[in-house]
Order: C-alpha cells, then structure tokens, then sequence
C-alpha cells in the first residue's frame, strides 16, 4: 500500500526547462558546443541525455564539468520559477488525503525550501539533494533505508528516463508526466508504471488507483 509519495523538482513541480536551455547556451561559447535554438526545443525533448550531448558536440568527458557550472547558475536563479498549473491543488490534495511527502532533486535543500516558502508549498515532509546526475538510484535506495521503507511503500513521480530507471531498481513505481524533460515518447519506451498528461490524473492514480 502506498503511504510515500516523492517527487521530482524540476520538470515535475517546476517548470524549469527554459531557464535550463538559456543557462546551457551561456556556457555554450566557453566550452565550444553550440547553442540550442528556441525552434529545437521539442525536438531536443525527444532525444536522450547522449543524443542531446552529440548534437550540441559536448565531448562526454567534459559533461560532469558543465553539469556542475550549470547547476551552480541554475540554482542561483531558482527563485524566479513558476509552478506547472495544477501542481499546487495536487501536492495539497495528496497531502489532504494523509500522503507524506518527499523531494529527491539535484537542486539543493536550501533552494528548494524557499521555493516552497515563496509559493507557499513547504507542506513536504522531507527534502533531499542528490548531486549524481546519474546517482538517484543510489539517493532513493538511501531514502527507503533511512525511512524504513519497502519499496511498494513509495510512489515516485518524475519527468525523466533516468528516473524511469532509478525507481526499477528500487522496485518503486513510477508515475512519470508528460509535461516535463523527456517527450512522452521517449518516457514510453523505458515503460513507466504509469503516464499522467496533467496534475489530476496523478490524484486520480495514487487516491483511487492504487489503494
């Protein structure tokens, strides 16, 4: 029975992805790759983390350093986000209907707090920062251990194919959204347990679906 429900931060809660865009193509001329142009966007939704990389011709070994710079630049202009619609009535409701609640993102604890605060959603019961792009399989294994979880405890929602991945090695289902990262074609092929198209269809999955 689910009584854990953790999300994402960006692309899940937040809509990020823009400000992700224009802080890449500010390190764009520092590290030789090209820029993306507003018109690829979609596009870009569509291709994995390697194609991504291959098509702006970031050399591999150089993206755990832009990773970092990025997320440096990233989390100083947090504040200024905005919350996807319907996100809001969700997290309350979830959290009406007896839920805890959890953050795992690569922001760090202390943004991700005032984000909460400014908007008035500092309802979570734990947040946690995972600085491994790649590492959150490792980041929910260790929030399972500290909380004593199984991991059909847990329900996970994200907007990435890494978080797809993250959850089957923890046995935790996964509701992955349409609306954020990765297309929901490219969601598709890694089968998640579940897609939503909007905040109310993960309501309607965790509150009735899945009790």
């Amino acid at each position: 029975m689910i009584k854990h429900v953790v999300f994402d931060f960006d692309g899940t809660i937040v809509e990020s992805r823009y400000l992700a865009v224009e802080l890449l193509n500010q390190l764009a001329e520092k590290y030789g790759f090209r820029k993306i142009k507003e018109k690829e966007f979609e596009h870009f939704r569509s291709l994995s983390i390697m194609q991504r990389c291959k098509a702006i011709h970031v050399p591999v070994y150089v993206i755990p350093i832009i990773y970092s710079e990025l997320r440096r630049k990233y989390q100083a202009s947090t504040s200024h986000l905005q919350v996807f619609m319907g996100v809001k009535e969700l997290i309350r409701g979830l959290k009406e209907k007896g839920f805890e609640l959890s953050i795992i993102s690569s922001n760090s604890v202390d943004n991700i707090n005032k984000f909460l605060r400014k908007n008035n959603l500092d309802i979570f019961d734990s947040i946690y920062s995972s600085r491994n792009y790649f590492g959150k399989d490792k980041a929910l294994n260790a929030f399972l251990r500290k909380h004593k979880l199984n991991g059909k405890d847990v329900i996970y929602i994200g907007d990435e194919c890494r978080d797809i991945v993250a959850c089957r090695k923890n046995n935790i289902k996964i509701i992955s959204v349409s609306w954020g990262y990765d297309s929901i074609e490219l969601l598709t092929r890694e089968n998640p347990d579940f897609i939503a198209k909007n905040p109310r269809e993960i309501f309607n999955i965790i509150a009735f679906k899945l009790k």
